[in-house]
């Protein structure tokens, strides 16, 4: 999982393993504080995704309910695409990074950092450190303070040093590590980040990407990944295969890809997303004009936004 600095993106970007700076960081609540944030991150993000088409239904449909193609998109249920709408085979590697879901630190907490934005002012409440290295490594955080939550996403690395994020960026270089003491964020209007062009972050779909290799915005088919069962909040989905290209990172480069989930639990797609390039997998671009695509783009179509500028009190809420 490697996006934040480890992806190394101008403007909102993220990075898998370690996915902001880096990627993914680690533990920062309680596991059932955790389990419940996660479930309302994901039923948010497919809210938005609804949201985002007209047509796009709101709750998951009864069976054998009937949805236009931008609802079979969001339900994951869209028809295997045919052969000849299929680019060559990129042979792709995957890893995973999502949004870490925090809650401020204490206040008598003195060991706390908060975010900083472009022009050093104070954006977020005072993290406590591993959460705030993890914002980094991930790119994105979403920090929650009663029953509301605001997203911030890695801009650059231009700000003042914070604090000292090495013992969990592993074997990252030099450069990465001493960048993501110097990250910088801006606060959106999207409850689990953005990508790349504002592109808003949705689970299961959105995947870092270089650009050399698979053009942003671009649908890609994965045959394997097609058929596998994953289980959230009560309810079975099975991936149709298709994931779209909305974000990138500087950790990200060549037939490297890095899928956005929910969190940095193991998941139904551990075995495919090994975090290894000696496992690779079959990988389409989809043609532009194909059904199944235009539908998948659809769905990533509603702006991620900054937010306005309110600066944080010196002390946490």
């Amino acid at each position: 999982m490697i996006r934040g600095l480890a992806n190394f993106r101008p403007g909102p970007q993220r990075s898998p393993t370690p996915t902001g700076i880096g990627e993914s960081a680690g533990d920062s609540v309680s596991a059932a504080r955790d389990k419940s944030m996660r479930r309302l991150a994901f039923a948010i993000a497919f809210l938005v995704t609804a949201c985002a088409t007209a047509s796009a239904p709101r709750v998951a449909p009864p069976p054998g309910a009937m949805l236009d193609m931008s609802g079979k998109a969001m339900n994951f249920l869209l028809a295997a695409p045919q052969p000849k709408m299929l680019g060559p085979d990129l042979r792709l590697w995957a890893t995973h990074y999502h949004t870490p879901i925090v809650a401020p630190a204490p206040k008598e907490m003195s060991a706390a950092f908060p975010l900083i934005g472009r022009d050093g002012k104070w954006l977020s409440p005072p993290l406590r450190q591993r959460d705030w290295c993890e914002a980094a490594l991930q790119g994105s955080v979403s920090v929650k303070r009663g029953d509301k939550s605001t997203a911030y996403v890695y801009v650059d690395d231009n700000g003042p040093e914070q604090t000292n994020c090495d013992e969990w960026l592993g074997n990252l270089s030099d450069g990465v590590k001493n960048a993501t003491r110097r990250a910088r964020f801006m606060a959106v209007n999207h409850p689990l980040g953005c990508g790349v062009r504002s592109i808003p972050l949705m689970p299961f779909r959105t995947i870092a990407v270089d650009p050399g290799i698979v053009p942003l915005e671009s649908v890609i088919f994965v045959p394997e990944l097609r058929g596998i069962t994953f289980e959230y909040d009560g309810r079975t989905f099975t991936h149709d295969g298709y994931l779209f290209a909305g974000d990138r990172g500087g950790a990200i480069r060549g037939r490297h890809i890095d899928v956005f989930m929910v969190d940095d639990a193991a998941g139904p797609f551990e075995e495919l997303f090994a975090s290894t390039s000696s496992r690779t997998f079959a990988a389409h671009i989809v043609a532009a004009d194909d059904p199944a695509a235009m539908a998948v783009k659809a769905n990533h179509s509603g702006q991620c936004n900054e937010l306005p500028y309110k600066e944080e009190p010196v002390t946490a809420s």
